[in-house]
C-alpha cells in the first residue's frame, strides 16, 4: 500500500483540492530531463531505468516517481512507502520549483500545511488499522 501524492503546477496556489475550478489544468513543469534533475537534487540516486518511472530508496523508505507521458512533464505521481521524514524533501522539491503536492487521501497540499507529514501519519494509522483487521482471526 502506498501513500499517493499528486504533484503539478497550477496557475495559482491552492490550499485544498476543493478550491480548484473546472477551468484549471496542470501547467508544464519542465522537460523530462529537468524534472529528473530536480528530483535527483533532493532524492539522490533515484534510478530512471524507465524514463517515466523513477525509483528512490533512502533512509526514510522508498518513493516511486511516476512522470506523465508528456514532455514537457505536466504532472508527477509519488507512490510513497516511507516514514514521516519523507514529507520535508517532498515539500522542499515543490517550493523550489513552484509546484504543489496534493495528499490524495486528504485533498490538502503538503507545502501549505503547518505540519506537512500529518497526512502521511494519518494514512499510516489507517493502513495499520486496516492491516490489523485483516490479520485478526
Amino acid at each position: 500500500m502506498n501513500w499517493d501524492v499528486f504533484v503539478c503546477k497550477f496557475s495559482r496556489t491552492y490550499t485544498h483540492v476543493g478550491q480548484i475550478g473546472n477551468d484549471e489544468s496542470c501547467l508544464p513543469m519542465g522537460s523530462r530531463a529537468q524534472i529528473q534533475a530536480a528530483i535527483a537534487d533532493l532524492f539522490a540516486d533515484t534510478g530512471w531505468s524507465d524514463p517515466t518511472w523513477g525509483r528512490y530508496q533512502g533512509p526514510f523508505g522508498s518513493v516511486g516517481f511516476n512522470l506523465s507521458d508528456h514532455d514537457p512533464v505536466n504532472r508527477i505521481m509519488l507512490h510513497v512507502r516511507a516514514g514521516a521524514g519523507i514529507a520535508a524533501p517532498i515539500v522542499e522539491l515543490c517550493r523550489r520549483h513552484g509546484w504543489q503536492a496534493m495528499d490524495t487521501s486528504a485533498g490538502t497540499f503538503l507545502e501549505q500545511m503547518p505540519v506537512p507529514e500529518q497526512g502521511l501519519e494519518q494514512w499510516m494509522a489507517y493502513r495499520a488499522q486496516v492491516l490489523g483487521q485483516r490479520q485478526a482471526p
